[in-house]
C-alpha cells in the first residue's frame, strides 16, 4: 500500500511539473508578440525581425535603382537596375540588417 501511495504522489509531481513547462512555454512564445515582433509583408510572407534591429544604412551602387524586393526566409534580396545598366542583386539579412553580399548580373557576349 505504502509502495502505490507514493508512486501516485510521484506521478502527481510530474503532472504539475510537466503543466507547468508547458504554461511557461505558451507564454513565452505567444506573451511577446503584441511589438509586432512577426510583420506580414503584402504578400502574407512572415519576416521574423528580432527587437533592437534599429536602424541600418546599407549602401548600394552610385545610380542604383531598386527595380524589386524579394523576401526568402531570413534573406531580403533586393534587385538593382545599375546606372551602366546591367543588373544586380543585393543580399541582405533581415534578421540583422547586414549586407552580405552584391551579385552582379552581367549579360552573356
Amino acid at each position: 500500500m505504502r509502495g502505490l501511495k507514493s508512486l501516485v504522489i510521484g506521478m502527481g509531481v510530474l503532472i504539475v511539473v510537466g503543466l507547468t513547462v508547458v504554461i511557461v512555454t505558451i507564454v513565452k512564445r505567444y506573451g511577446g508578440n503584441e511589438s509586432g515582433a512577426n510583420p506580414t509583408s503584402q504578400a502574407g510572407v512572415s519576416v521574423p525581425v528580432e527587437r533592437g534591429f534599429g536602424e541600418r544604412r546599407i549602401t548600394t551602387p552610385k545610380g542604383a535603382k531598386v527595380v524589386e524586393t524579394i523576401i526568402d526566409g531570413n534573406r531580403l534580396v533586393l534587385r538593382l537596375n545599375l546606372a551602366d545598366g546591367a543588373e544586380a542583386l543585393l543580399l541582405i539579412d533581415a534578421t540583422t540588417g547586414q549586407r552580405t553580399g552584391l551579385i552582379r548580373l552581367d549579360p552573356q557576349q
